[in-house]
């Protein structure tokens, strides 16, 4: 009975820090599209946009520490049945995806955006249109993965029912 209990604390952690990383994926996001916004109509409201955007990693990194951390124990609480259930298999190519999209990705664009706005501020609609891009399929691509893996984990099939 503990157990149980247990284990839905821990799973009730390991959404929380899934809805920590995926919000905040979905607010930067939002804040890229209102920088582009203000941008695009000249307004400089766009800048004072950039330091809060610049903190969003610090969230994503903390939901993904709360994932991990609760993803483990829950592993070793059920002794380590779901390695034998593809969900959890497919589950688990879609996290390592989410993490190399937002690491190899993400983190390197962001940073070059800010970057060349930072220090071009006068012409960095122009220097920037392929990062734009860039970073708009990233954004796109990590809120469809995090869909997706909140959807297979819900679903939760089994070989047995393929």
């Amino acid at each position: 009975m503990r157990t149980q209990i247990f284990l839905r604390i821990l799973l009730t952690l390991h959404i929380t820090g899934i809805v920590i990383m995926a919000g905040t994926s979905f607010i930067d996001y939002f804040t890229f599209k209102l920088f582009w916004r203000f941008a695009d109509h000249g307004d400089n409201r766009s800048l004072g946009l950039l330091p809060l955007m610049s903190r969003y990693g610090e969230f994503v990194r903390i939901g993904g520490v709360i994932i991990i951390a609760t993803g483990l124990a829950m592993l070793l609480l059920v002794k380590g049945v779901w390695w034998e259930q593809s969900w959890f298999k497919i589950k688990m190519a879609l996290v390592v995806m989410v993490v190399l999209n937002g690491v190899l990705f993400g983190n390197k664009l962001g940073t070059k955006f800010r970057e060349v706005i930072t220090n071009n501020s006068t012409d960095f609609i122009q220097q920037t249109a392929p990062l734009r891009t860039q970073l708009n399929r990233f954004y796109i691509l990590q809120l469809t993965l995090f869909f997706v893996i909140v959807l297979v984990s819900v679903l939760k099939f089994s070989r047995s029912e393929e």
